[in-house]
């Protein structure tokens, strides 16, 4: 989705599946496509180091009844590391028109492309030697274009009653080659998929009393089917795909039926009420017709999740709260069938989670606002990978019994003079495996500490400033569940951005120039503990991250 599609992003914490059904067990992220309100515009052209050229156009406006928005966004570059270029197209559209009394109707499409090169994780050896290098990865990449079309009304039905109903239609063609480093033994891998899905969803609102009290129902269907082909590629020309090389032939379909329904109350001016539950009916089919006819599945994962919540506002400003919720995530089809040699496992049981968090928000005149809160989520039968398990050559995927995160977050933002904007956040998290042989280490990849920082800053002379900062602690590697390894590094990160807008000489003009990772730290986002095929041992691997990338350009809105 083109950024510029968008009004907001709202981040949801908690389990959330009687929300967003099955998933969510740790939060959900909404996209809320924007609306059309005056005619206007958007134009912007930036280029940089690593080759790095970005463009957006965006048009919006009204012609009768009928709102008209579109946006396309284009990037392309080099990378920062051997085979890490490529290119992202994205385009959105929207037509809506407004039927009377509140009523209106939505036609949106979306379509991208993207094709970029993996070059792959790096050991500690290689990665102190030199972080641009892909030795095991030159000719790896991932080649995808989707496509999305929904058609969505919303408005009321009677004065008590209203309607959001939505029907969409979707596709997405992936090629994946993959060659890595037991290519020079075993070559490559060349994936070919085509995903096909249709959906909808009908939610009727309910709203009565002085107090707006208000229900809420609805339905929720999907469909769709993923078929896929794997071929081969030889150790002397790994980019080779013969399609007599077929390794893997498979249709996978899922199919998912949910209902779902909540309240709100008002039993008093400073107390509300919250309560709700879906129910999710999860079915799923594999058929392999290469290599092996008999490695198919079909089953079901039917399960109910709740969510409660209560909030208290004992004055103007203040409000407190105190939710539940619950998740579950049903197996995937690379997680039950499709790799049987290499890690697959029929028997999983879906993932099930629990979280309930307890907070505080204070403002103040509406220029700051403070969000606190204590967390804890509880997880049942988290699929991990295990390289030990018998169950697959090289291991494979297991239900690792219970885990739990608990901690606090903070965030702290808003204007502190007419010129002056910032924020702050703090994260604390003790995440541990409470089960099993390793039950009281830590969660792999889970920072106990965040910190991220920033503040926008008006300047004479028609500038602004804004400075941005992230810090992340430690973590354990994925894959080292007993916490005997080394831990990941801790990272910190500082962006800049200068821009100047000429509101007197040409308003809506703005020239900017700005620093990612301004003091070229060196660091690493992801580590993992797995075998290494070009040595037969067991090793450390970490992506690397960007060092300090520049770039400038030029925007224009009218």
């Amino acid at each position: 989705v083109p950024p510029s599609a968008l009004e907001r992003v709202e981040i949801g914490r908690g389990s959330a599946s009687a929300v967003a059904g099955a998933g969510a067990p740790a939060g959900v992220v909404q996209l809320r496509t924007r609306s059309v309100e005056d005619a206007g515009g958007h134009v912007e052209l930036a280029s940089g180091e690593f080759g790095t050229l970005d463009g957006r156009l965006d048009a919006w406006g009204a012609l009768g009844a009928t709102e008209v928005f579109v946006s396309g966004t284009w990037f392309e570059t080099d990378g920062f590391r051997e085979n890490a270029g490529g290119e992202l197209g994205r385009l959105a559209g929207s037509l809506a028109w407004d039927l009377g009394g509140g009523r209106r109707l939505r036609l949106t499409g979306l379509s991208s492309m993207s094709d970029f090169g993996t070059p792959g994780a790096l050991t500690t050896e290689e990665l102190a030697d030199d972080p641009d290098q892909a030795p095991f990865n030159e000719l790896d990449f991932v080649d995808e274009g989707a496509s999305s079309l929904s058609l969505g009304f919303q408005g009321p039905l009677t004065e008590a009653l209203s309607l959001a109903a939505n029907l969409w239609v979707q596709d997405r063609d992936t090629e994946i080659l993959t060659t890595g480093r037991a290519a020079p033994a075993f070559g490559g891998s060349f994936l070919e998929s085509a995903v096909d899905s249709l959906g909808g969803t009908a939610q009727i609102d309910y709203t009565y009393g002085s107090r707006r009290q208000k229900l809420t129902f609805g339905v929720e269907w999907l469909d769709g089917d993923t078929d896929a082909e794997t071929f081969s590629t030889p150790p002397t020309d790994l980019s080779l795909v013969d399609p007599a090389a077929l390794s893997s032939d498979n249709t996978a379909g899922r199919t998912t039926l949910a209902a779902y329904a909540q309240g709100n109350w008002q039993p008093a001016d400073k107390w509300t009420l919250l309560a709700g539950a879906r129910w999710d009916d999860d079915e799923t089919t594999y058929v392999e017709s290469f290599p092996d006819p008999t490695n198919r599945g079909d089953r079901t994962d039917s399960e109910m999740s709740l969510r409660a919540g209560v909030s208290y506002a004992p004055a103007p400003g203040w409000s407190t709260f105190l939710s539940y919720g619950e998740a579950f995530i049903a197996p995937t089809i690379q997680q039950l069938y499709s790799f049987p040699t290499f890690g697959s496992n029929p028997d999983l049981e879906p993932e099930d989670s629990r979280s309930i968090e307890i907070g505080v928000r204070r403002s103040w005149s509406g220029e700051m606002i403070l969000d606190a809160g204590f967390f804890q989520i509880d997880v049942d039968n988290e699929v991990i990978f295990d390289p030990d398990s018998p169950l697959g050559l090289f291991g494979a995927n297991v239900n690792a019994g219970e885990t739990r995160r608990r901690g606090f977050e903070a965030t702290l933002r808003g204007a502190v003079s007419p010129t002056v904007d910032l924020f702050t956040t703090v994260t604390l998290v003790d995440a541990e495996l409470r089960s099993g042989e390793n039950a009281g280490e830590t969660l792999p990849l889970v920072p106990e500490e965040r910190l991220a920082a920033g503040v926008d800053v008006e300047l004479p002379a028609d500038l602004a400033l804004r400075l941005d900062g992230l810090w992340v602690g430690e973590q354990v590697l994925a894959g080292d569940d007993a916490n005997a390894q080394e831990k990941l590094d801790d990272y910190q990160v500082v962006n800049l951005r200068l821009t100047w807008r000429a509101k007197t000489l040409a308003p809506g003009l703005a020239v900017y120039v700005q620093a990612r990772n301004l003091f070229d730290e060196e660091y690493a986002t992801r580590g993992i503990y797995a075998f290494d095929f070009s040595t037969f041992q067991n090793d450390v691997f970490l992506t690397p991250a960007p060092g300090r990338w520049l770039t400038g350009g030029v925007e224009w809105s009218f």
